[in-house]
C-alpha cells in the first residue's frame, strides 16, 4: 500500500502523479510545497537524476510567473552553479492556473546564513576553499545587486542559503528570489512584512560577509 506522502498530493496537470513516487520534504516555505523524487519512473524504467518538485501553494498568475522566471535566470546567470537547474512550467494545480517548478535536487547539510552556527562555519569555510570562493561571490552580487538595483537575495526563508553534501554553496530557492526595497515606499500596513524580510536578509547578508572577511583568502 502506497503511503500518502510517497504521492504529489495536489493534481498538476504536465505531471503523472501516479507514477512519480514522492516524499514531501517541505511545506515551510511562504510559497509553495517541496516534494523529492527520482530513482525510476515506472513507465519507462529509465533511470533519473533526483530532483525536487515545487508546487505553488496559491493561484499565481501569468505576470507573477513570468517575474518569479525572471529574477530566477537572473540570478542564475550571476551565481551560475550555486543555483540549482530549474525549469519553470505554467500549468493547472488542482484546476486553476498555477506554477510548477522541477530542479535538480542538492541535499541541504549545513545553513550557512544562520549566525547561530558560527563556531562551525569558520573552520568549515577555512577548510574549503571553493565554498569560500562561493560565498566570497555571492556576497559581492548580493551587495552590487542592492546597491544598483534595490534589490535584496532572499535570506529570510529557511535554508535558502546551503552547504550540501559536496561542501558547496547553494541558494535553494526559486520563487521570490528578491525583495524589492523600493516597493516599502509604495506599501502601507503590508509594508512591515516585507520591512522585516529585508532586514533580518540584510543582517543574515552581513554576516556572511563577516564570513568572507574572517576567512580572507585569494579566490
Amino acid at each position: 500500500m502506497s503511503r500518502e506522502n510517497d504521492r504529489i498530493s495536489t493534481k498538476v496537470a504536465c505531471i503523472d502523479i501516479e507514477r512519480l513516487p514522492a516524499t514531501l520534504i517541505s511545506t515551510r516555505g511562504a510559497h509553495c510545497k517541496v516534494f523529492q523524487t527520482g530513482g525510476y519512473l515506472r513507465r519507462k524504467r529509465a533511470p533519473v537524476k533526483s530532483f525536487v518538485v515545487k508546487t505553488h501553494k496559491l493561484r499565481c498568475e501569468k505576470r507573477e510567473a513570468e517575474i518569479y522566471f525572471r529574477d530566477y535566470r537572473k540570478l542564475r546567470k550571476l551565481l551560475e552553479e550555486m543555483i540549482p537547474k530549474a525549469v519553470f512550467v505554467r500549468t493547472l494545480i488542482n484546476g486553476e492556473h498555477n506554477l510548477v517548478v522541477i530542479a535538480y535536487q542538492h541535499v541541504p547539510w549545513f545553513n550557512i546564513a544562520n549566525p547561530a552556527n558560527e563556531a562551525e562555519a569558520l573552520p568549515l569555510l577555512g577548510k574549503s576553499r571553493k565554498a569560500y570562493c562561493q560565498l566570497e561571490l555571492f556576497v559581492s552580487v548580493a551587495k552590487e545587486l542592492r546597491r544598483k538595483e534595490s534589490k535584496v537575495i532572499d535570506l529570510y526563508g529557511l535554508d535558502n542559503l546551503v552547504l550540501d553534501r559536496d561542501r558547496q554553496i547553494r541558494y535553494l530557492d526559486s520563487f521570490e528570489v528578491f525583495f524589492y526595497e523600493d516597493m516599502l515606499h509604495l506599501m502601507d500596513g503590508a509594508g512591515r512584512e516585507l520591512e522585516e524580510k529585508i532586514s533580518i536578509s540584510l543582517q543574515r547578508l552581513d554576516y556572511l560577509d563577516y564570513l568572507v572577511q574572517q576567512n580572507s583568502r585569494s579566490c
